[in-house]
């Protein structure tokens, strides 16, 4: 079995080359018998069973199915982006929605990969708006409201984030980015003392690798990136010891 990981496209519409990039991967890059991983922030809104973005990201359904069909399995780990999704996928066949990670046993080794929005601990703000976000209030309040509001919301926010930052959604001064490299590590190193070979993260678009020592462990941490500036995706197969960042198709 090969794994497939990829987060943080945060593709804005049906007309983004990356979301052409997400189809590529699920129809030419997975083969069958592999599993994709899509840990989160696939897209810059796709809250809830809103017929919105289930027919403007049809082809990313037809493509899910025909996966499955092939003999693909799909993990969707939900985001800070795209979460209460669980009844839009479930009717998938070789597909699994997560609410934070999933993990992954295989040719003898241990995967761990979440899409590592909870990982800071000490982001008391972010953790509580989260729970909000998910509790029974927000889902019923999101039950009701129409697709078309919740879309116009989510458009007008990226709109006017893309402008104030066309290169990145989230730009972090360099002092707090370097404390997050920290966090994450240690949560990595962590995680190898419970038994894991590899751990992947994504969220906070650092491109950081680094091996990992604990005690008489040691394993990779790897974190996706922002594909649309790095451009690439995460790729294991058994005859590796080290996941590899390759081009998105």
């Amino acid at each position: 079995m090969r794994l497939l990981i990829v987060s943080d496209l945060h593709v804005w519409g049906d007309d983004d080359p990356l979301y052409e990039s997400l189809l590529r991967l699920l129809k030419n890059e997975a083969t069958p018998g592999d599993t994709v991983v899509l840990a989160g922030d696939l897209f810059d809104l796709f809250v809830g069973n809103k017929r919105i973005f289930i027919s403007r990201y049809r082809r990313f359904f037809e493509g899910l199915r025909e996966a499955g069909q092939r003999g693909v399995h799909v993990h969707y780990i939900e985001g800070n982006h795209d979460f209460l999704i669980r009844k839009t996928f479930q009717k998938i066949p070789g597909l699994w929605v997560h609410s934070s990670d999933v993990q992954i046993e295989t040719g003898g080794r241990r995967f761990f990969v979440s899409h590592g929005d909870l990982v800071d601990r000490k982001d008391y703000g972010y953790r509580a708006l989260r729970g909000f976000f998910r509790s029974p209030v927000m889902r019923a309040f999101i039950w009701m409201m129409p697709g078309a509001w919740i879309d116009w919301i989510g458009q007008t926010s990226s709109k006017r984030s893309r402008a104030k930052n066309p290169a990145l959604p989230m730009q972090l001064p360099q002092e707090r980015m370097d404390g997050l490299r920290r966090v994450y590590r240690n949560y990595a190193s962590a995680k190898f003392s419970e038994g894991f070979d590899f751990v992947v993260m994504g969220h906070c678009h650092d491109l950081d690798e680094m091996r990992l020592k604990v005690g008489e462990r040691e394993g990779q941490y790897i974190n996706v990136g922002y594909p649309r500036t790095h451009g690439s995706f995460l790729f294991w197969s058994p005859e590796q010891a080290r996941i590899e960042r390759r081009p998105l198709p």
